[in-house]
């Protein structure tokens, strides 16, 4: 059970504009790009154009990683704009590939779920065996207050999505199971939003999506974007 409805989205009569439009999808640590699949449709159904950037970090290094997103955009992308939105270990995997330069035409960036402090789970298990083998190089850099004091904050609009359905085991906070609400925020951003989803899920669910179109399109998400549209 995901907890979130994953019912068909409404469909889009697809514009000119969003057709000219991709939207890049990052997964989470641990995951494949199969858990974008259903973001992915909704942003298809919406009229964009989807890529779900693959990678394994397990076997490469963040910065190998972040070197490949950039590698994958200069040849996949073929729209004159594209957006990215990115769960988890993905959003670090942006901001550490602003180390380098992106190809022309980023447009705005939604994180999902975000470790933008150093995580306090990945602390606790950095000298773990399994832990380590499982996560790679990039569970290790997540718990180092060292790499987080050089890791960029993006050069393009960007918002953050926390989920707060968390747990009271391991954190005395408001938290999503695996990161805290307050962990997820950066400066710099351009809005925040709080859902009431698990760090696991969060992709999946309808509200989630709407969200990130929401960003994506006017740069807010959707409370504040109506309450403009209102006035």
């Amino acid at each position: 059970m995901t907890g979130c409805s994953t019912s068909k989205p409404p469909s889009s009569d697809g514009s000119p504009e969003t057709e000219e439009e991709t939207v890049i999808l990052l997964h989470g640590m641990g995951r494949t790009r199969a858990s974008m699949l259903v973001m992915s449709k909704r942003f298809k159904d919406a009229g964009y154009k989807t890529l779900n950037f693959p990678y394994n970090q397990v076997s490469r290094s963040l910065d190998d990683i972040s070197g490949e997103l950039i590698a994958f955009i200069r040849s996949k992308v073929k729209t004159p704009r594209y957006h990215m939105v990115a769960h988890s270990l993905g959003s670090i995997i942006i901001r550490d590939a602003f180390r380098k330069e992106y190809p022309e035409g980023l447009g705005r960036i939604v994180m999902l779920a975000p470790p933008n402090q150093p995580a306090e789970l990945a602390k606790r298990f950095k000298k773990n065996f399994v832990y380590r083998l499982i996560t790679g190089d990039s569970g290790q850099k997540l718990s180092e207050d060292e790499f987080y004091g050089d890791l960029p904050v993006p050069k393009a609009e960007f918002g953050v999505i926390a989920g707060d359905k968390g747990q009271k085991l391991t954190f005395s906070e408001p938290n999503d199971g695996l990161v805290t609400v307050e962990s997820t925020k950066l400066d710099g951003m351009k809005d925040f939003v709080v859902l009431n989803h698990a760090h696991t899920f969060i992709m999946n669910c309808k509200d989630t999506f709407q969200q990130c179109k929401s960003f994506i399109e006017t740069g807010s998400f959707q409370a504040k974007a109506e309450q403009a549209d209102s006035e």
